[in-house]
């Protein structure tokens, strides 16, 4: 089988922890976010890229650690959508410290973290999960920050390699002689803007000053951690004190002086350790209506997203791209392609004609080491199950009576709803949420002679006709055969005969034309089911011409669902 992106880091993984760790090591693989908001679908591929390789290594034989790192003793740098505008007193604390803002968790850290781990567990994603607020506090990282501390210049040497000099007022000694690593929490205002002004390397003790409150204080590290290295070395700090073997990172982690390239070198030269191996992942965004913002809101989150499809597809769809391939969700009419494209994918699988690449790609999106993800294996088509949704205006029985129609093996009814999950519920969530109302469906409340008028002869009689037969054609199979074989009825031709271009366009136009008297505009669902939605008493009220003259404009025939 051909190598993938996966299989070729995981190669990569697997010959750097032999030689490092020994054939019987446990790989470590990281991942990590900053909980400063709603945690949107941009950042799910940080831990999904991780869990891939994981899974390809677990294949493999390794015992494996997924760690990953909730930042969330980093500090607020902005007020995002949706938050109090007070809370910008809070800019400058660790997330861990500052308040849930409804009042629902013990913080603010705990909120958004809570809710990106629930969606974890839903796509079968397990880390081992590590609080950076917890570790620092608890000391876990003592001895390497006051290794930070001691070789501060070598660090600032680093770093100052990659530093733009313009508009620097110090000189570069001046700023290398002020320059610590590690950043205390203030203990009077409880934000980071403080300068260390000594430290003393015999019993840890450090001093420093808040420009934010002017508070001077001062405590030892032996005794308490209340404060960060800067995230330039605390990143290669981490490498070396969990011993990870891979961590991934968005493509500007990768670019000339930056987290990666910095931490490369601070790890090897302050810590004595290697780099994991690194891969760059490109961009997520949100296409159609939708634009994805850590900052603007929930919609983009994880959660929202498993409201309206299915786990083992949103598994697929980061699955079947290349780490450094960017890509877009959509939450409008993509969504309904990518279902069909699932469903196709799935009818391959199940027939034994998908080629390897697509087996793989499925297996990925559909279990994992350790369990099944869900996935609605009664596959009603889910452009069917919204349009039903929508034109019934969510009437279940009325619409577990149409989608039984498309299903010919189906022997109990009473069981369906539970068979259609969880893409029953996504398509309620979908047409509920995210269903424009432009794009909704409109149903007339009376026949519009004004429309039937305009039609010509040959689609009023095939209109006449389908009214005429509704009666003795009211089922999916009958109607659909009907709404086909009508115009060549009414044109004296063999309801066998086949299609050329001038009868697919007599189709086309008695299509129009019964769309115009059921919904007032020339598209809309797929006639049959939308006929079977709306139910036969309207229907044949749609349909049938009347005779005396007391319509009302077709502006005002129209409804909502």
């Amino acid at each position: 089988m051909k190598a993938d992106w996966v299989t070729k880091v995981a190669d990569r993984i697997e010959a750097s922890a032999r030689q490092r760790k020994g054939e019987n090591a446990t790989i470590v693989c990281a991942s990590g976010i900053s909980p400063s908001g709603p945690i949107h679908l941009g950042n799910l591929r940080e831990p999904f890229t991780v869990h891939l390789v994981v899974e390809e290594l677990r294949g493999r034989g390794w015992k494996v650690d997924h760690i990953h790192s909730w930042d969330d003793y980093d500090r607020l740098r902005k007020v995002p959508a949706g938050i109090p505008a007070e809370y910008a007193k809070y800019i400058g604390m660790p997330y861990a410290d500052i308040p849930d803002p409804f009042g629902e968790y013990d913080s603010y850290a705990t909120r958004y973290i809570t809710d990106f781990a629930t969606g974890l567990s839903r796509l079968g994603i397990h880390p081992r999960y590590i609080r950076q607020s917890e570790a620092y506090r608890r000391g876990d990282y003592r001895e390497q920050i006051k290794t930070a501390i001691r070789q501060r210049t070598e660090i600032f040497d680093i770093l100052a390699e990659y530093q733009n000099l313009e508009g620097q007022k110090e000189t570069v000694d001046e700023r290398r002689a002020a320059y610590y690593p590690f950043k205390p929490y203030c203990e009077n205002c409880h934000k980071d803007t403080t300068r260390l002004t000594s430290y003393r390397d015999e019993d840890a003790a450090l001093t420093y000053v808040c420009d934010n409150c002017g508070y001077e204080g001062g405590y030892s590290l032996n005794e308490r951690i209340d404060g960060k290295l800067v995230w330039k070395v605390d990143w290669p700090m981490r490498w070396s004190h969990e011993q990870v073997d891979f961590e991934p990172g968005g493509e500007d982690h990768s670019s000339p002086g930056s987290s990666y390239t910095v931490g490369q070198r601070i790890v090897q030269k302050v810590y004595g350790a290697t780099a994991p191996q690194f891969i760059g992942y490109a961009f997520v965004g949100m296409g159609g209506r939708s634009k994805i913002s850590s900052s603007a809101g929930t919609t983009a989150t994880v959660s929202s997203a498993l409201d309206i499809v299915e786990p083992a597809i949103l598994r697929w769809l980061y699955a079947r791209r290349a780490n450094n391939q960017a890509f877009d969700i959509d939450y409008g009419q993509g969504l309904l392609r990518l279902y069909e494209e699932w469903d196709a994918l799935v009818r391959q699988i199940n027939k034994g004609m998908a080629n390897e690449v697509n087996q793989r790609l499925f297996e990925r999106a559909t279990r994992t080491s350790t369990e099944e993800i869900v996935y609605t294996h009664k596959a009603v088509p889910f452009p069917l199950l919204t349009s039903v949704i929508d034109v019934t205006q969510a009437n279940e029985e009325q619409v577990l009576r149409i989608i039984s129609q498309t299903l010919p093996e189906l022997e109990d009814l009473s069981t369906l709803r539970a068979e259609l999950e969880p893409r029953f519920t996504c398509a309620l969530n979908w047409v509920n949420n995210y269903l424009p109302d432009d794009e909704r469906t409109q149903i007339r409340t009376s026949f519009d002679s004004d429309a039937f008028a305009s039609f010509s002869a040959m689609d009023q009689a095939s209109i006449r006709m389908l009214a005429e037969r509704l009666d003795d054609s009211w089922n999916l199979a009958t109607l659909t055969e009907l709404m086909y074989s009508i115009p060549k009825i009414v044109r004296g031709l063999a309801v066998d005969t086949p299609p050329n271009d001038e009868l697919k366009q007599a189709q086309r136009s008695f299509f129009i034309a019964l769309y115009n008297l059921i919904c007032g505009r020339d598209t809309g669902p797929r006639i049959p089911t939308l006929l079977l939605s709306i139910g036969l008493e309207r229907a044949r009220q749609l349909l049938t011409p009347v005779v005396d003259g007391g319509q009302e404009k077709k502006d005002q025939h129209l409804v909502t669902h």
